[in-house]
């Protein structure tokens, strides 16, 4: 339980934080709610306190730091998870029974994921709930869920409620285009839209997935990161794997990931000797060799028992096993394993729709025209290669696959070159068609 302060992690989510409620995304409804609340407050109105609920990643904890900005208030901030003793709700309740804080303003109690309140601990919800409904200075609590949920029966009765809705994709992805322009970071427009989308609404994850991906964010990239279930991401589950120093709350952060093992190990393996020195790289990549051992024994003798210890030696070990810590901010890198498997998805879904197309415009099967590729590519270095591109209707993509890759402009000039043909067969067809008229 601290006063809420900022600090740079080298991370997009904190660099891109919104830096006024002019900038916030989405659920424009309840902003214009929670001013007109605050200033109520500010003028000496007290109101109830607010509950917003809502899915992960959508700004419920954002709105409520830019708010105390934006007033002028000093924030106290806590996690409900550390409100499970006497004394931790007794600060609570100092700080919301304070009639201003030290600089004569009001104070903005700030109580993230109520939800998370210890389950057998129902007394502690009543107790809370006693508090801030009294309370001299204006309370905001946040939750992932509320109904449903019976140990938030004491809050339903006393807050003010608001649902926060999951982000539009389109608001996310212009936004996102927006933020690779400014970290230069190159982008197809198809690619950041399928990660808006994927985002499920989670702007925050969403530009996880952009720094994860960066430099260079592809459609065949995007493919392998799944609309996975968003309750820790891939960074900032390596960030706690290799910063961390508790054992437990390593271990429960990676089991609370969902992430699947195998995606995980990737990332591990991958960023050891970007995130340590020789010399911990070296242990570090003796304890991931050692996760290997146990996952031959698990194919070997069907005994699933050890992924236990398998999935605690390549995650939790390799972070605990360095000898110091790094404070130098160095960004994960996306497993080239994983990049190289996607280059190669990538251009069998560009063979797959060019025999789509063709396949049509010839009369052949799909499969017969993939045996025979090669000769396309022989034809598409002839003269004749616009014809080609616009007899089968091939993109700038599909174009520069047939040329064997990398000429984009090469393809861009035969694309041209296909739509000119285009435009002069529909203008004979118009002059033969006014000849025949008016003859």
């Amino acid at each position: 339980m601290q006063e809420s302060d900022s600090n740079s992690t080298g991370l997009l989510t904190d660099k891109y934080f919104p830096k006024n409620i002019d900038e916030f995304i989405g659920n424009v409804e309840i902003v214009d709610f929670v001013v007109a609340w605050a200033k109520r407050w500010q003028s000496g109105e007290k109101q109830k306190p607010l509950f917003l609920f809502g899915s992960p990643g959508v700004g419920k904890t954002a709105l409520a730091i830019l708010l105390a900005k934006e007033m002028n208030w000093q924030l106290f901030e806590s996690n409900a998870s550390d409100l499970r003793d006497k004394e931790s709700i007794e600060k609570v309740a100092g700080a919301a029974a304070g009639n201003s804080s030290l600089f004569g303003s009001l104070r903005l109690i700030l109580l993230d994921e109520i939800d998370c309140l210890q389950t057998q601990d129902r007394g502690g919800a009543a107790a809370i709930a006693s508090i801030v409904k009294e309370s001299n200075n204006p309370v905001i609590l946040t939750a992932n869920a509320l109904y449903g949920d019976k140990k938030l029966l004491p809050f339903r009765t006393i807050c003010d409620i608001k649902e926060f809705k999951k982000i539009n994709y389109l608001s996310i992805a212009k936004r996102l285009r927006e933020i690779c322009v400014l970290e230069n970071i190159s982008f197809e427009d198809e690619a950041i839209k399928t990660l808006a989308k994927n985002s499920e609404g989670d702007f925050r994850s969403a530009l996880l997935d952009v720094q994860s991906l960066a430099p260079n964010i592809v459609a065949g990239d995007v493919l392998l990161l799944d609309a996975r279930q968003r309750q820790e991401k891939v960074f900032s589950v390596l960030t706690k794997i290799f910063k961390g120093h508790d054992l437990k709350e390593i271990n429960q952060y990676v089991y609370n990931s969902e992430i699947s093992n195998d995606l995980l190990n990737r990332w591990v393996e991958e960023n050891i000797p970007r995130q340590f020195d020789s010399f911990d790289s070296a242990v570090a990549f003796e304890k991931f060799s050692r996760s290997d051992i146990f996952n031959g024994r698990i194919m070997r003798r069907q005994n699933y028992s050890f992924l236990r210890y398998s999935n605690f030696l390549s995650t939790t070990a390799v972070g605990l096993s360095r000898s110091k810590d790094y404070n130098s901010f160095t960004p994960f890198q996306f497993p080239s394993l994983l990049s190289s498997l996607s280059a190669s998805t990538a251009s069998r879904n560009l063979r797959k729709k060019i025999a789509q197309k063709a396949a049509k415009k010839i009369h052949c099967s799909q499969a017969q025209f993939l045996k025979d590729f090669w000769v396309f590519q022989i034809l598409m270095k002839q003269s004749f290669a616009s014809d080609i591109v616009y007899f089968l209707d091939l993109d700038e993509d599909e174009t520069m696959f047939l040329l064997g890759g990398k000429k984009e402009k090469a393809a861009e000039e035969l694309v041209a070159k296909a739509k000119e043909t285009g435009k002069q067969i529909i203008l004979e067809s118009i002059k033969g068609k006014q000849s025949k008229l008016f003859g």
